[in-house]
């Protein structure tokens, strides 16, 4: 018969932010072999990146040949994202057994606001009018730039942003959801 394979951590209702530390462990029986040695133990970490619910496309992220368990670095990627972490396991007469676990990220809404309304900022390299919210993963490095607009026949100039950062700049998503606001003075 097939060997036995349990993911002991982490647990499917881990919501990891880019930059966390995730601990793993598994372990391993066979009903001929008994408990399984961990150089009996791979694990497989990919990130599935998706632009809708159901069109998803991966990247292997690193594999763990022989460990019983060991830590990864939630990576940086854009949302919609999720890690799964693959444990496969094979006893003494070559039959295989996997277990795998869904890792969501811990996310937020970020919202762009201009003074005047309406006008477009950039968030990553598509710009829009505002107002206009993202969701984010936390922890992830997005680029926002104001470029100067045009709002009727009238031309804006950028001023400032809310947070003081330049024209264009790096943010940090912060857990909490938050609002970045371009000003344009008339």
């Amino acid at each position: 018969s097939a060997p036995t394979a349990a993911i002991g951590a982490p647990s499917a209702g881990l919501k990891w932010k880019v930059g966390d530390l995730v601990s793993f462990s598994g372990s391993a029986s066979d009903a001929q072999d008994g408990p399984l040695p961990a150089s009996r133990l791979d694990w497989s970490l990919v990130l599935f990146h998706c632009d809708t619910q159901s069109n998803c496309h991966q990247h292997p992220i690193q594999t763990y040949a022989g460990v019983a368990g060991g830590t990864f670095t939630a990576p940086e990627h854009a949302y919609p994202s999720y890690l799964q972490l693959t444990l496969t396991l094979t006893d003494s007469g070559g039959l295989a057994s996997t277990q795998t676990v869904r890792l969501d990220p811990q996310t937020t809404v970020l919202t762009f606001q201009t003074t005047p309304n309406g006008l477009p900022l950039v968030f990553g390299s598509v710009a829009s009018p505002t107002s206009f919210s993202r969701t984010v993963i936390v922890g992830s490095r997005n680029t926002i730039s104001a470029p100067s607009g045009q709002k009727g026949s009238q031309t804006y100039s950028f001023q400032s942003w809310s947070d003081n950062g330049g024209q264009t700049h790096e943010i940090v998503a912060p857990a909490a959801p938050t609002t970045y606001a371009g000003r344009y003075p008339k």
